[in-house]
């Protein structure tokens, strides 16, 4: 949301408005609660924000695009600044009607695109990006409204052009990557005589345990320590970044699959885009959550991008969407937000009234922020009378930077 989000799309009557019911047609339950300083407050659903109900209402896309691990495919590519990882939702709005129709025509047979990431100079296109399926859209008053959902990572293939079709819609000819199958870096050293009794794919780093003896058999044979090897078990490598994280989240929301986690990370623990590019392109999951351990054991402050003042604390994170703290947003004009919610803020400074329209959180108002020392946009507070939390700040990706305190030991 901009400047510009006063400009909300017109939905026909009858249909939910940004994302929550206008007044006029409240249901009676709601009617029905006590008004003024004595009104209940109810806990915000963090399922909405994921729907992007603030589209309005859109048509299902069937079908389903996946693509074979090194398959090398031509699609239509769409470039933005922010980080789609596999398993998050994008939200896209397409005013401009020569887009409009080369994506629909590029989509018809596959409804799929390739999102593209800049560089970390933000000068050229990263070579790693992510293929987006589309699974709803809507054409309405001349407007696209789609969602699409990050489902494999790709790489461009190296000496084929970029071609621009229109606008920031091109075409790309990508290589398709895909996870490799867990395994135990000493599996394949394993003695003949012990693997109908050693497991290597444990999922616990506990139940692991109850196995080291016969780890310990192999290992003798190698000079290093076994803890050493243990270090590198993927097991070993979930369990410790998990553990790490409950010092900002609750548990419930960390997910414990590995892949995920990786790529949940990325979306949730404030990193330098550098970082992030770094892990895009990392193919397995071990060596990814080994990298994301280093990068969990620097302490990181939010600071504005262009000035560097103090805007809010790693530990002042926290979700308001099931996705996490960190989710793709696009206001009526197009421009797709990377957005971070933070319970506390400072050095900021409102603009302008408060608005509900469009707004990617049903049931808040959103009011800009600026920075207090060079007024440059950070993002928007949001706040509601009847929701708890009665308020919140949602801080652009674009407005701020991480700064690292202290590197990691």
């Amino acid at each position: 949301m901009s400047d510009s989000d006063d400009n909300a799309n017109n939905l026909p009557d009858g249909q939910m408005e940004n994302g929550h019911v206008p007044m006029e047609v409240e249901p009676n339950n709601s009617a029905e609660r006590q008004s003024g300083s004595a009104r209940s407050h109810d806990q915000f659903d963090i399922d909405l924000p994921t729907s992007h109900r603030y589209l309005g209402k859109l048509d299902n896309v069937s079908g389903c695009a996946f693509y074979d691990d090194g398959e090398i495919t031509t699609l239509a590519a769409i470039q933005t600044n922010t980080l789609v990882f596999p398993g998050f939702t994008l939200p896209l709005v397409l005013n401009n009607d020569l887009e409009i129709n080369m994506l629909q025509r590029h989509t018809q047979k596959k409804n799929a695109f390739v999102l593209l990431t800049p560089t970390k100079d933000f000068k050229s296109v990263f070579a790693y990006g992510v293929i987006m399926e589309i699974f709803e859209t809507h054409l309405r008053n001349d407007v696209l409204y789609l969602k699409a959902r990050s489902r494999q990572r790709c790489q461009l293939v190296p000496g084929k052009e970029i071609k621009t079709l229109v606008g920031e819609l091109y075409q790309v000819t990508v290589k398709v990557m895909l996870e490799p199958p867990i395994t135990s870096p000493i599996s394949n050293t394993q003695l003949n005589s012990l693997k109908l009794r050693a497991r290597f794919k444990c999922t616990d780093y506990r139940e692991f345990n109850k196995y080291r003896k016969y780890r310990q058999y192999h290992l003798c044979q190698y000079p290093l320590a076994t803890w050493v090897y243990d270090k590198h078990e993927m097991c070993f490598l979930r369990d410790k970044l998990i553990q790490g994280l409950t010092s900002y989240y609750l548990i419930e929301f960390i997910p414990h699959d590995p892949v995920q986690l990786s790529f949940w990370f990325v979306q949730n623990f404030q990193l330098k885009h550098e970082e992030r590019l770094k892990i895009m392109k990392i193919r397995t999951a071990i060596e990814r959550l080994r990298l994301e351990l280093r990068y969990l054991n620097m302490k990181r402050l939010i600071c504005c991008a262009k000035c560097e003042a103090e805007i809010a604390q790693q530990n002042n994170v926290f979700p308001m969407s099931k996705d996490g703290v960190q989710s793709n947003y696009c206001n009526p004009g197009g421009y797709v937000y990377e957005t971070v919610t933070v319970s506390k803020a400072t050095n900021f400074t409102l603009i302008g009234p408060p608005s509900a329209q469009f707004s990617w959180f049903p049931g808040y108002s959103w009011t800009i922020m600026q920075c207090k020392m060079c007024s440059s946009h950070l993002g928007w507070q949001f706040t509601s009378a009847n929701l708890k939390p009665d308020k919140f700040y949602g801080l652009a990706k674009n407005g701020f930077d991480v700064k690292i305190v202290t590197e990691a030991a």
